[in-house]
């Protein structure tokens, strides 16, 4: 820490507030921005100025700062700063409610001395280029930690002299200055300081993140019973209007009105991925399990209220949460499209969005994605169109048994015999003998996949039903895909084709379409033959939208080395990068390493740069197929290292609706 901080009277620390902009030149009213609407219910502080040029005391900096509903990390206190290389360097700390941006607030005071550019003529020099007018960034206050800290936009680029003059400038006019930290956002700004990292106290992402008690994934309000599980989570007890405090994250999660961990999760594990196309809330919070609040309402119907910044429960009358159950289910049933008129085996590349009812909308997607050609790759493979799936029903007479079971009260009314029910029909699916004609079709086209792809002749049979992977209703975990040995016989072929065919009659897979509405009768399964991508040595999962910041078009990459999950509960945190895409040159901010390499990347520059164009790419291409129940592509990666190529590949293995859910502020934080 440095010593000796300058610290100025309090009567002069008022004094520059009550003047606000200092005494800069005001220009006329006609070209000036007005404030940015601040977040619903937000309110600036009474008396509180648009600048100071000084925070001498925790008073001022309370006037100053904002509690943005639109940073990565919750419970976050944020002052905007400018420096003004024109002026003497003078410093603005910014009221950043009322100025959330720092060219709204140099259009609206600083543009008396010289022109303040367009927008976009600010952000590329203000950001960018050596040439600048203003040293622009954030001073961040993390509460759970009391960490403070001086941040810029991952892209910036300023070097790392001006960078060290500016955190010493900034560190003798603040009354934490002995406390302040820097904070490197993006590899851009670890090249930069290189040289005077003894001039900054650093401190990392990752060490903050050590320190985060509450995690705020998917926003929202629900109603439910309050339910604390201590232990592993069994998936079987779970019942949809149930609220539950676990001790760890769930791998799987059935329909259920919110989650709260008492761990941090991965950002997109599959339990975060579900919560988020269901619009139900899921936080975290360290030590949830024990917390006082939730032992208070263990059992009780309760309200939830998560907040990108703060989080709330209280119980509630039954009355509320019967009303609010009713209105999250569809008011009327749906049945998926459907489509019998072929039985022919067809290669994955050759169907896309217009055959979903024939092959499902696993295979119809990546499809789609495969279609895109260029840096687009995907495993290829083949399908098993469902009429082949109602076929097998027929045949082995199943079919007339699901209508009866269906017609039964006894099944609708009593879980225990819905289980037994289903468990005894996905054994009569499971044992029917296959159409030895069709055995044989598949048996050849294995053949000719494993000459051509490459890999050590695993295969992988993937559910593909017309129920999953639809806007609005996700569907993720709620079918079997099966794993086939290289060298496999004709029985392990049809084994698993059997086994995935029976997966639609899962207990967890009947009670979440029964929530929604959907027609048991209308749901069928494709099955999408899949090569094992070679020599593949990460996995990651990403979504094609900024999740924190609607006003900042971004993607979002986790990645994680080969052996640790990047979508599962353990302990293994993934690499996590969130890369800007509003600009031609791409911003990557990186939000955390992977626990399993030591800090060492999981994927290089270069090929997170790739990936993003990708994501971009199938961004454009998928969403506007989705309608308004989805907003952006959740997509699912390996990176493989074949022996000999120049560089290494990345196979895009999935891509389905997401929805990411913004509260009122976030619509109010354009760049």
């Amino acid at each position: 820490m440095m010593a000796g901080t300058r610290r100025v009277s309090t009567l002069l620390a008022l004094a520059a507030l009550l003047h606000g902009c200092g005494g800069a030149t005001i220009v006329g009213p006609d070209a000036l921005p007005p404030p940015r609407l601040p977040p619903s219910g937000v309110v600036v502080p009474a008396g509180a100025p648009d600048s100071a040029h000084v925070i001498d005391n925790e008073r001022i900096w309370g006037l100053l700062a904002a509690r943005p509903e639109n940073e990565v990390f919750a419970r976050t206190e944020v002052v905007k700063f400018l420096i003004d290389l024109e002026d003497a360097r003078k410093l603005w700390l910014v009221q950043s409610t009322r100025w959330p941006v720092h060219y709204d607030f140099a259009r609206r005071f600083l543009t008396g001395r010289a022109p303040v550019e367009s927008h976009a003529a600010f952000n590329v020099r203000e950001y960018r280029r050596a040439d600048r007018r203003f040293i622009c960034g954030s001073l961040v206050h993390y509460l759970d930690s009391d960490t403070w800290t001086f941040e810029m936009l991952s892209g910036d680029d300023l070097d790392g002299s001006r960078v060290a003059q500016a955190f010493e400038q900034i560190r003798a006019a603040v009354y934490f200055g002995g406390k302040l930290h820097y904070r490197p956002l993006s590899t851009l700004h670890e090249e930069r300081i290189a040289g005077v990292r003894d001039r900054l106290d650093v401190i990392t992402t990752d060490a903050l993140v050590g320190n985060l008690r509450y995690q705020p994934l998917t926003p929202g309000i629900a109603y439910g019973v309050l339910r604390i599980v201590r232990g592993e989570l069994d998936l079987a007890t779970v019942r949809a209007q149930e609220i539950l405090v676990t001790a760890d994250v769930p791998d799987d999660l059935p329909m259920t009105m919110a989650l709260i961990t008492s761990r941090l999760q991965a950002p997109l594990a599959h339990v975060a991925i579900l919560s988020a196309n269901r619009g139900t809330p899921n936080m975290a919070l360290r030590g949830a399990i024990d917390d006082a609040r939730f032992a208070a309402l263990d059992g009780q119907v309760v309200k939830l209220s998560v907040g990108p910044q703060e989080f709330s429960i209280a119980a509630a009358p039954q009355a509320e949460a019967d009303a609010a159950w009713a209105a999250m289910r569809p008011a009327a049933a749906f049945a998926p499209r459907l489509d019998l008129r072929s039985r022919a085996l067809v290669d994955m590349c050759d169907v896309g969005s217009a055959e979903l009812g024939a092959v499902g909308a696993k295979a119809a997607q990546l499809g789609e994605v495969c279609r895109l050609g260029g840096e687009v790759h995907t495993p290829g493979g083949f399908v098993l169109p469902t009429t082949l799936y109602v076929d097998h029903l027929v045949r082995s007479r199943v079919e007339t048994s699901i209508r009866s079971m269906l017609a039964d009260p006894a099944f609708r009314g009593d879980r225990s015999v819905r289980a037994t029910r289903l468990t005894a029909l996905r054994d009569a699916i499971a044992s029917a003998p296959i159409d030895p004609a069709l055995l044989r079709q598949v048996r050849d086209r294995i053949a000719l996949l494993r000459r051509t792809s490459g890999n050590d002749g695993r295969l992988i049979f993937r559910s593909s039903t017309n129920a999953e992977d639809l806007p609005g209703f996700n569907g993720a975990g709620l079918y079997e895909s099966v794993v086939v040995a290289a060298g496999a016989d004709d029985a392990a072929i049809a084994q698993a084709i059997r086994r995935v065919w029976a997966s639609v009659w899962t207990l967890r897979g009947f009670e979440e379409r029964d929530w929604f509405r959907i027609d048991h009768t209308a749901v069928a399964m494709a099955v999408l033959v899949q090569p094992f991508v070679p020599n593949a040595v990460a996995n990651g999962v990403a979504i094609t939208r900024n999740p924190f910041n609607e006003g900042r078009p971004a993607v979002f990459i986790n990645v994680q080395a080969m052996g640790g999950s990047v979508t599962g509960a353990r302990n293994d945190v993934p690499e996590q990068h969130l890369v800007y895409t509003y600009s031609e040159q791409l911003e990557d901010e990186i939000l955390g390493r992977s626990t399993m390499t030591n800090g060492a990347p999981v994927m290089s520059t270069d090929e997170v740069e790739r990936l993003a164009r990708v994501l971009q790419s199938l961004h454009a291409t998928l969403v506007p197929t989705y309608g308004a129940s989805a907003n952006a592509v959740d997509v699912e990666f390996l990176v493989g290292a074949p022996a000999g190529a120049a560089q290494r590949t990345i196979t895009i293995v999935q891509a389905r609706p997401y929805r990411v859910t913004y509260t009122d502020g976030q619509r109010y934080r354009p760049l």
